[in-house]
């Protein structure tokens, strides 16, 4: 799975209606994304609504959430447990850096003075 600290890229950010009135910030697909915490938590909830109006969840799945750097969010409006709601960890792939990539190197031929060697590395 991920660990604090590492980079993900969003994958799926296809979203539930009711998703929209309880989040703050969502994350959006191939945005690049930096894991604050995980821990377990609920999906797919199955909500109901008691005589006095009032939206309760009546089941759910057990999930691994994320927490994100970059996206912050309230607190889980139908939880005992005060913590604030993360996003499913299947939502995010890990971002696979190119640790090579900001490498530049300039080869020189023989007979060249050492001041002429250029090699630069970010």
């Amino acid at each position: 799975m991920f660990q604090n600290g590492q980079r993900v890229v969003c994958i799926d950010d296809k979203f539930e209606p009711w998703v929209f009135d309880l989040f703050k910030s969502l994350p959006r697909k191939d945005g690049v994304y930096t894991i604050r915490a995980m821990r377990m938590g609920r999906s797919n909830p199955n909500f109901a609504v008691d005589d006095d109006a009032n939206l309760h969840i009546t089941s759910a799945d057990p999930d691994i959430m994320v927490l994100l750097e970059e996206l912050h969010n309230p607190d889980d409006p139908h939880s005992t447990v005060k913590q604030e709601l993360g996003f499913r960890a299947e939502r995010f792939a890990p971002m696979e850096e190119d640790l090579n990539e900001n490498k530049e190197v300039e080869l020189v031929g023989f007979g060249q003075e050492e001041s002429d060697i250029l090699i630069k590395q970010n």
